[in-house]
């Protein structure tokens, strides 16, 4: 494949003048990313070696994370929000928080009060309510989850604050089944 981006869907073509040593690298100059380092979402800079680096930090510890909606530092939502795409929040959610299969990031300023059904979610910032993950929970440094978690794969780094209960078991859990589930539990035997 080498240099072709062509495959890549949403990639802006690079600017003139840019010093980074492939177009695939031009491409993802201006695109927004995951700092690992910071754990933040960043842009990304060339460094005079020609690496692509964080452009607030200078760490090569990055990742791309295509996120298509976004709740600003300033947004606060309250009740029940539903997407069906990849969503970060950077201000405040209470309620309930269902992205029907896709990403949760909760970005270092965000605070999320709400059950949380979702397909993967990561934390940076602070939740408190119970996670449900098909997919994986991620809770980063900076993160702080107090409340269950119920999720098939679940990675805490150190120096995260975590408070509550983890379930890992084999089987998927989605806001349908769960709801279910609870409904079928309230009728009784």
């Amino acid at each position: 494949m080498g240099n072709d981006v062509s495959l890549l869907p949403n990639l802006n073509l690079p600017k003139a003048g840019r010093l980074a040593s492939s177009g695939f690298q031009r491409s993802l100059e201006s695109r927004i990313v995951l700092c690992g380092s910071c754990e933040a979402n960043r842009t990304l800079a060339v460094s005079s070696s020609g690496v692509l680096i964080c452009s607030t930090c200078g760490s090569k510890n990055w990742m791309y994370l295509p996120v298509t909606a976004s709740l600003k530092a300033s947004v606060v939502v309250k009740g029940e929000l539903v997407a069906d795409e990849d969503l970060t929040i950077e201000g405040r959610a209470e309620g309930r928080v269902d992205l029907n299969g896709h990403t949760l990031w909760i970005a270092s300023g965000g605070t999320v009060r709400a059950e949380i059904y979702a397909k993967n979610v990561m934390v940076a910032g602070t939740v408190v309510g119970n996670i449900y993950a098909t997919g994986a929970v991620q809770i980063k440094r900076s993160g702080s989850v107090e409340g269950n978690i119920r999720c098939s794969r679940i990675s805490i780094v150190d120096g995260a604050a975590f408070r509550g209960r983890i379930n890992t078991e084999a089987r998927a859990y989605s806001a349908r089944a769960f709801g279910s589930q609870k409904a079928a539990s309230a009728k009784g035997p």
